[in-house]
């Protein structure tokens, strides 16, 4: 059986999910100090609250070993396993991480193509906004889409400051619906119609679920972009 490390972001790591299941799937290391003693991960601040933690780890492991080609998920630094994942970063162009993954172990970019994850459905409301802090990149988007959309068909994920700053920004209310793990949201992204957000966590899961998307193009850093049906990037 593989072993895998991963230190990454969350988003990162499930763009990692087409390479592991391209090499065979096996268990997977997540390091709860994100990368801070591997030297593939450069420039690591580790008073960013956005870096992968002990928490973070255990939000993610139900949707991760939901996964047929995930056996398990254990948190430490992975010293011992045979695939570094974190290779990827040797291979970041501007284009999507799933790519550079696949790239950093000789794959195409069709083994990204089909569908990665797979989830139970819960239904909330037909479209899931989803809208993170980091890698904003078209106010005027979202100023026009708070305008013409009915809001009472949205809920918003995320955490709750993202929440209310989206609120603040746009002068508007939409459902906010708290979720304790990625799983949790995986399943409303499911069931939804459509998923409007910027590059985050959940867009990967929302591109690695296929569900139609339009997405908030970070364009400093566009590294969530796929060319395919029901895929549009403003």
């Amino acid at each position: 059986m593989k072993t895998f490390k991963h230190s990454g972001d969350m988003g990162d790591i499930i763009f990692s999910l087409p390479t592991i299941r391209a090499l065979g799937g096996g268990v997977l290391y997540l390091d709860p100090n994100g990368g801070k003693d591997e030297p593939l991960v450069h420039g690591t601040d580790q008073g960013d609250t956005t870096k992968l933690s002990a928490a973070s780890i255990e939000s993610m492991t139900d949707l991760l070993i939901e996964q047929p080609y995930v056996q398990s998920v254990v948190a430490g630094p992975g010293t011992e396993a045979k695939v570094n994942l974190d290779k990827f970063r040797d291979f970041i162009k501007f284009n999507n991480l799933a790519d550079s993954h696949l790239a950093a172990f000789g794959f195409g970019q069709d083994e990204r193509d089909e569908a990665w994850l797979t989830c139970g459905k819960n239904f909330v409301k037909p479209r899931v906004i989803a809208r993170s802090c980091r890698y904003q990149g078209n106010h005027a988007f979202w100023g026009h889409f708070t305008q013409i959309t009915n809001m009472e068909e949205c809920v918003f994920l995320g955490h709750p400051l993202e929440h209310q700053l989206f609120e603040h920004t746009f002068n508007v209310k939409v459902e906010y619906k708290p979720t304790k793990t990625l799983m949790d949201a995986a399943e409303i992204i499911n069931a939804a119609e459509e998923v409007n957000c910027n590059q985050n966590v959940l867009h990967a899961i929302t591109e690695g679920l296929k569900k139609k998307v339009i997405n908030e193009v970070f364009r400093v850093y566009p590294a969530a972009v796929f060319k395919r049906d029901d895929a549009t990037y403003v």
